[in-house]
């Protein structure tokens, strides 16, 4: 049975689910990560490469290992995974992840393709927002539809006769508090709406991996955790630079280390990116990652190498002191944070696998909030207490000049410390995008993001526990 390019097949197992089964017994898992390709490729040439992949990881016996299959990283343009995850072997569709992206797709759509995953025997869907790319304009992205991934999560949420295992995406790399935390307050509020597992974005900075581990035990979330690793290539890089793959930055001191690496041969550059993934692989198991997902893999013969390094890295480095020795000096050469942006969570990471009963967290000083933010926090509030319960378009003129409102189906101020959610180019109103720049600027505009507004408002009024908490409803956004 095919439905909109998916073909349907009612054959799910819902007590079989070797990913899950994997991540429960403490097995640690490697994903490998297909891209879709553009979709002026056809769906069919597609699938015959994603079954030569597959070839690839069921050969893998040293580690439970499956396919990661993600769209839309630095394009819109891509095909459906959901539809080319269909020529996936039907016996082994348990160990594959799929991601879910919200872009251009209402939820209703996104609970059909979800719908019809499970009919196919992919439960393990991982929710995403879905990314903004160079070009467009903010215009153009406000007349998008942007599924939140909280949302998506709320769709996933396991129910009778729906055994999805859905998980959530989170960008660590944040140096500042004002990006830091509302992130981490994202992810709480990603497992409060059913997310089973975490998955992080790309990044090179173990400090900020471990971080995060230490951040989830802190808070008494013991949830698994995936960290999305990628095999560095020339071209690669450049997009990087390009700013091509959203959320993903290196460090000026990093960027010379690759120039470094490049400068002598395409060679030596991938023997240099090889020993950094062994690194961070065994790291990510010593540190208590559940697994990795490894990206730039871009056939089936990396695959097979890729699963030999990783091997090897496993044997090489058992006890946390000697690796953390190790990539110690490999850290000195190429300082991982983007100066002068350098803020961690916590003291003496890397002294410990585990933190402390209570780990000494970073001082942080107290917000930087002007006399005109608090002014205009008070007015709106003065003006608008009750919009959220107000028939749409109320006060809208009034909304639209003392709060730079958009005309939304129905409004969110109170819920959001009075900064209209709809003034992100994703409209995102339950926490941050993994995009935001290192100094807190929106990745797709030169303004901040609204989150680091929201994050001083709500210290200022002692309510940081809402970032968390509070699940806001989407507008009705229609796609072009």
């Amino acid at each position: 049975m095919v439905h909109d390019g998916l073909q349907l097949e009612i054959n799910f197992d819902p007590d079989k689910n070797r990913f899950r089964a994997s991540l429960d017994h403490g097995e640690f898992t490697v994903l490998f990560e297909c891209q879709m390709p553009g979709d002026d490729t056809a769906p069919s040439a597609a699938g015959e490469r994603l079954k030569e992949f597959e070839y690839a990881v069921l050969g893998i016996d040293d580690f439970p290992a499956g396919l990661a299959l993600t769209g839309r990283l630095t394009a819109a343009n891509s095909l459906n995974p959901a539809a080319v995850a269909a020529a996936l072997s039907t016996g082994n569709r348990d160990r594959h992840l799929i991601f879910l992206s919200g872009r251009e797709a209402t939820l209703e759509q996104l609970a059909e393709t979800a719908q019809l995953c499970l009919a196919n025997g992919f439960a393990n869907l991982v929710a995403v927002t879905g990314n903004t790319y160079p070009g467009e304009t903010v215009k153009e992205n406000r007349n998008r539809v942007f599924s939140d991934s909280v949302h998506i999560l709320e769709l996933l949420r396991p129910r009778e006769k729906q055994p999805f295992f859905p998980g959530g995406v989170i960008n660590p790399f944040k140096y500042t508090p004002e990006t830091a935390f509302p992130e981490y307050f994202k992810l709480i509020k990603k497992f409060r709406q059913g997310a089973a597992f975490a998955v992080a974005q790309f990044g090179w900075d173990m400090l900020k991996l471990q971080e995060l581990r230490w951040y989830l035990a802190y808070r008494g979330y013991h949830f698994p955790t995936v960290a999305r690793l990628l095999l560095l290539s020339p071209e690669l890089l450049e997009k990087i630079r390009r700013g091509d793959l959203p959320g993903v930055r290196l460090s000026a001191n990093f960027q010379a280390v690759l120039e470094s690496e490049l400068k002598y041969s395409r060679n030596q550059f991938e023997a240099a990116q090889w020993r950094r993934l062994e690194l961070q692989a065994a790291g990510c198991r010593l540190l208590g990652y559940s697994g990795i997902q490894i990206a730039g893999l871009n056939s089936p013969d990396k695959i097979k190498i890729a699963a030999q390094r990783v091997r090897a890295a496993f044997g090489e480095f058992i006890d946390f002191r000697d690796w953390a020795q190790e990539y110690a000096e490999y850290r000195v050469k190429a300082g991982m944070a983007p100066y002068p942006y350098q803020f961690y969570l916590f003291e003496d990471l890397f002294s410990r696998v585990h933190p402390e009963p209570v780990p000494v967290m970073t001082a942080v000083p107290p917000p930087e909030l002007s006399n005109p933010e608090k002014y205009s926090y008070l007015f709106r509030r003065f003006m608008f207490p009750r919009a959220h319960k107000q028939m749409p378009g109320t006060h809208y003129f009034a909304k639209k000049l003392f709060a730079s409102c958009q005309e939304c189906s129905h409004c969110r101020l109170p819920q959001t410390f009075y900064v209209c959610p709809e003034l992100c180019p994703k409209g995102l109103a339950n926490g941050p995008c993994g995009g935001v720049n290192a100094d807190g600027s929106c990745e797709h505009t030169d303004l901040e993001c609204i989150y680091n507004k929201m994050m001083r408002l709500a210290e200022w009024r002692n309510q940081v526990h809402r970032l968390e908490e509070e699940l806001i409803p989407p507008v009705e956004r229609h796609p072009r």
